[in-house]
């Protein structure tokens, strides 16, 4: 459980809830915050694992670069979101009446590569009156909450994540039409099925967190399929409880900034056919993370 504490010296860290979120007070992104604000920043997200910020009326290059002091950027892809012209590496996710909001499953980014990424940092550009909020989930304390029975069971095993269970769903069937099922196919084909542990120490502080989602996860590896559908079932439901989460209501400049290692997210599709706009950056290394 956390609370306001003194050991930040530059900021100011509102907790949302016991288990997960606060908020970051009396900073602004840009210009560039020195370096002991960066380190304080990181420390509140290995505590917190999602981290808001409002009122951060910030140009997309200079979203770019205080993402960048965190770890290397990932180029955005033209595929299930746009492009920004002159700032590569944002993801630009848009919905409104033509394009209705279809993110709103619990997921890590990254959790079908190889290598997932660290962290994934939103700006909001515009959005709805009320409505559209994202819901994050502790993987941390759903795993602390698990039985003793169903922590020995998940321990030593791994699951396989594929990319097309959800990106082959008929729910991102907008996604495949005209050129982009080009660009997504090649999306697929570079993201075949990959296993992870069920269960991972997080590479800063240690804490297990459970890795599983049900918008990706398709099977625990080396099990029945009928053991592994009820097994996957259960955890994803377990996950699910409010008591994992907390819940973040855009405005306008809003930023959200979480670490994808011990945390699920869930856009709630609830605004159609409102515009949605936000801007979004994908962290793949931690570059503070051996400060800590």
């Amino acid at each position: 459980m956390f609370r306001p504490v003194d050991i930040y010296e530059h900021i100011t860290v509102l907790p949302v809830t016991p288990v997960i979120g606060a908020e970051v007070a009396d900073v602004s992104l840009a210009p560039m915050p020195d370096d002991e604000v960066l380190k304080e920043i990181h420390l509140a997200l290995m505590r917190h694992q999602v981290l808001f910020f409002r009122d951060q009326d910030i140009a997309p290059a200079d979203f770019a670069a205080f993402s960048r002091r965190y770890g290397r950027l990932r180029k955005a892809r033209k595929a299930a979101f746009e492009l920004l012209e002159g700032a590569p590496e944002v993801a630009v996710i848009v919905n409104d009446e033509e394009r209705p909001p279809n993110v709103n499953h619990f997921h890590p980014d990254g959790i079908f590569r190889d290598q997932p990424e660290f962290a994934s940092i939103l700006h909001a550009q515009e959005v709805p009156p009320y409505g559209g909020d994202t819901v994050f989930v502790s993987m941390t304390a759903a795993y602390e909450a698990l039985s003793d029975e169903m922590k020995a069971y998940v321990q030593d095993k791994t699951a396989t994540h594929d990319f097309m269970k959800l990106h082959g769903s008929p729910q991102k069937a907008r996604s495949w039409k005209g050129d982009n099922a080009e660009r997504m196919a090649a999306m697929a084909k570079d993201h075949p099925p990959i296993s992870h542990p069920m269960v991972r120490p997080h590479a800063v502080t240690g804490i297990p967190s459970l890795y599983v989602s049900e918008s990706f996860t398709s099977k625990i590896d080396g099990v029945p399929k009928a053991e592994s559908d009820a097994k996957l079932l259960e955890l994803f439901r377990h996950y699910e409880r409010p008591e994992f989460q907390c819940r973040f209501q855009w405005r306008d400049h809003s930023i959200a900034f979480w670490d994808n290692r011990a945390t699920l997210h869930y856009a709630v599709a609830d605004y159609w056919p409102q515009k949605r706009l936000m801007n979004r950056l994908t962290i793949e290394t931690d570059a503070l993370g051996s400060d800590i």
